[in-house]
């Protein structure tokens, strides 16, 4: 049942923009703001649905417009909108709906509809400091930004023994790392069982990355099978991906490999995590999706070898 007077926290669609808004509702829920109802995608919204991030869900049916969206706010009396999707069209429901309160971004037009607004791409920090400036403009006490410490409340078949996650997919091909076989094999070498977890899109990395003997499973797992699977892992390792920012709200300890892109804006948020990318790439980050350089020296260089010492360090395990 989705409570008057609520809280309505819009979620985007992208993966790692939603579990970037996992710590900020751990964030608005220590602080006594809610109910908190989140609403979106259906894909990213399950992350939430049934869990203590959220007191409701409502997932999106097909692509609604903000006339739609405005409706559904105005028929539960929402107290409140916080919108960063960078797009017009949460913004524009909120105000057509008379929320009393609406707080986002103030790309795509939005920021006069808001009560509370801020600039994004041209502020400073990392993405979860700016979501939090604003946050912010309207609870200046708010305390610091904890760690997602995300838990989705359900259990998978996991192996008996110590198992590593590789997510070998990303949305863009320049941030795949081409030496996953490399990193199967010398797990497996120390005793470790690899699970391969992915988007159906990226059937043919993962398939590649579990050989040999990796257990692949994408396409076969929901985002929340897929953070259970994440949560009885030793470690991970992943591209930057929205995988990536799961396993990191996960607590998981993770390595993740940058090339074309800058872990300073997009910082995946995590108490274990390790941003790993070849030094003195004269290229990068170019932030292009497909690499413009013949060898694709920025990750095609990392070393194999060298990642996996960043593994077992996190892993902690003898030389």
């Amino acid at each position: 049942m989705i409570p008057e007077g609520a809280t309505w926290v819009r979620f985007p669609r992208f993966v790692g923009d939603a579990v970037m808004h996992l710590p900020l509702l751990r964030l608005l829920r220590s602080a006594g703001i809610g109910p908190l109802v989140v609403w979106g995608p259906p894909a990213t919204v399950a992350l939430v649905e049934g869990t203590p991030f959220a007191d409701a869900t409502l997932p999106d049916r097909g692509k609604p417009g903000p006339l739609e969206l405005a409706r559904i706010l105005r028929e539960h009396r929402a107290a409140r909108s916080i919108h960063f999707p960078k797009s017009l069209r949460p913004a524009l429901a909120a105000f057509l709906a008379r929320v009393p309160e609406r707080i986002g971004v103030s790309e795509s037009l939005a920021g006069p509809l808001n009560t509370h607004t801020g600039p994004f791409w041209k502020a400073p920090g990392t993405f979860l400091e700016r979501y939090l400036d604003i946050l912010r403009r309207r609870w200046p006490d708010l305390g610091p930004l904890p760690y997602a410490d995300y838990d989705p409340g359900i259990r998978v078949d996991a192996p008996a023994g110590p198992y590593l996650c590789l997510m070998p997919g990303t949305l863009w091909a320049s941030k795949a790392w081409p030496h996953y076989p490399d990193i199967t094999r010398m797990a497996r070498a120390e005793g470790f069982q690899v699970v391969v977890l992915g988007a159906p899109g990226e059937a043919a990395l993962c398939a590649r990355a579990a050989e040999p003997g990796g257990l692949d499973l994408c396409g076969r797992t929901s985002l929340k099978e897929a953070a259970a699977w994440l949560k009885g892992a030793s470690a991970a390792l992943a591209n930057d991906s929205g995988l990536a920012h799961l396993a990191a709200a996960c607590a998981t300890p993770l390595v993740a490999l940058y090339g074309p892109t800058d872990p300073a804006g997009p910082v995946i948020w995590g108490p274990r995590v390790r941003a790993l990318r070849r030094p003195g790439v004269p290229c990068a980050p170019c932030y292009q999706r497909n690499c413009p350089v013949p060898g694709h020296p920025c990750l095609e260089g990392l070393d194999p070898a060298r990642v996996w010492r960043s593994l077992r360090d996190l892993l902690m395990l003898p030389e």
